[in-house]
């Protein structure tokens, strides 16, 4: 299929230039895009695998305390930086960890505001940054950004991401200055768009590639948090992908939640895909009225997204103490019919038990 044909040009550009504000990806700049992804290169040539450049940085919240650190995966010859959201201060005790896959063409920074109130929630937060699929996608222009798009989003990349967060785990564990902080019986992951791809892998998720099944699930991953996840290829049967997850898991979309790219749409209708094939897990869906595709991202202020937003830091809240800290208030905000009542933004709420 042409999809360059000179007859579609304008409605692709305009596709190009919506796409890059629904994802809110774009970099703050390409000169400082570039500039952190030179230094985060550069690493590669330092040493054996270890934790480097690990440094506090300033907080928009007196209540956490947010740093930056920088992996390096010798094995892999792969850079994974990360940027930890934790509570400010001491804990009695260890506490829950989340670890967030962004989505394409995003960074360890596009969706902090959900860091932040985790960790202010008593969480710590572990954003990850994908090499081959994050921000630098961006640098491209004009019509050559749907190539950027697609050559990042592939099984390849797909499988990277999936490691990068057993990666990015085994690290947290085995670094004393996190370690201690961290309960190891109590990980989720959670993710957008093709991040919400990478967290259903993490939850134990399989497909086929080249006659192989191919799974990359991690059994110290607890709960998943499924933020618009894209469709499978027609190639993959949800039933057979999903059925394995055997974790709780929410999920959350909305009724306008389109990402209509050429050889990668995905459909508001299609974002429910994993939670129906689901049949051994205790999982949630919510569905929020005219909730876009970027509503998530922090880029994204409109009042609807705000709202959306504030409902999602709620509900996702609860479900990771209902998940990891066994909350029965929680549980039962959750299971609880009035929950579309309670947040008017929400256009359908279902919480299915495992059969």
């Amino acid at each position: 299929m042409n999809l360059l044909h000179p007859l579609r040009r304008k409605p692709l550009i305009a596709l190009v230039l919506g796409l890059a504000l629904l994802s809110g990806a774009c970099s703050t700049s390409t000169m400082t895009s570039r500039r952190a992804e030179s230094r985060e290169a550069a690493l590669l040539t330092q040493g054996p695998l270890r934790a480097v450049d690990l440094h506090a940085v300033a907080s928009v919240d007196a209540a956490v305390a947010e740093y930056e650190v920088v992996w390096l995966d010798a094995g892999r010859g792969r850079v994974v930086p990360a940027h930890v959201f934790m509570p400010a201060g001491g804990s009695a005790s260890p506490l829950p960890l989340v670890v967030f896959s962004h989505g394409l063409g995003g960074s360890r920074t596009s969706y902090s505001s959900l860091g932040r109130h985790w960790a202010a929630e008593g969480f710590i937060s572990v954003h990850l940054q994908h090499a081959g699929s994050d921000r630098a996608i961006w640098t491209a222009s004009g019509l050559a950004v749907l190539s950027a798009l697609r050559a990042a989003a592939t099984p390849e990349n797909a499988i990277a991401r999936a490691y990068d967060v057993r990666f990015a785990i085994d690290q947290v564990l085995a670094d004393p200055r996190l370690a201690a902080r961290v309960d190891a019986s109590r990980i989720a992951i959670a993710g957008h768009s093709f991040g919400a791809n990478t967290a259903l892998l993490v939850a134990g998720a399989q497909f086929r590639l080249d006659g192989q099944m191919q799974a990359f699930g991690d059994d110290r991953v607890r709960a998943a948090i499924i933020l618009s996840p894209p469709s499978l290829p027609s190639d993959q049967d949800p039933v057979y992908a999903y059925n394995p997850i055997r974790i709780p898991t929410l999920h959350l979309t909305g009724t306008r939640d389109d990402t209509p790219i050429p050889g990668l749409s995905t459909m508001a209708d299609q974002r429910s895909e994993a939670f129906d094939a689901m049949v051994a897990t205790p999982r949630y869906l919510g569905v929020y009225q005219d909730g876009r595709h970027s509503m998530f991202h922090d880029r994204t202020r409109d009042a609807l997204s705000s709202k959306i937003k504030r409902s999602a830091m709620t509900l996702t809240t609860a479900f990771l103490r209902a998940s990891l800290l066994q909350d029965a208030q929680a549980a039962q905000l959750l299971a609880g019919s009035e929950q579309r009542q309670a947040e008017p933004v929400i256009a359908r709420w279902e919480a299915r038990a495992p059969r």
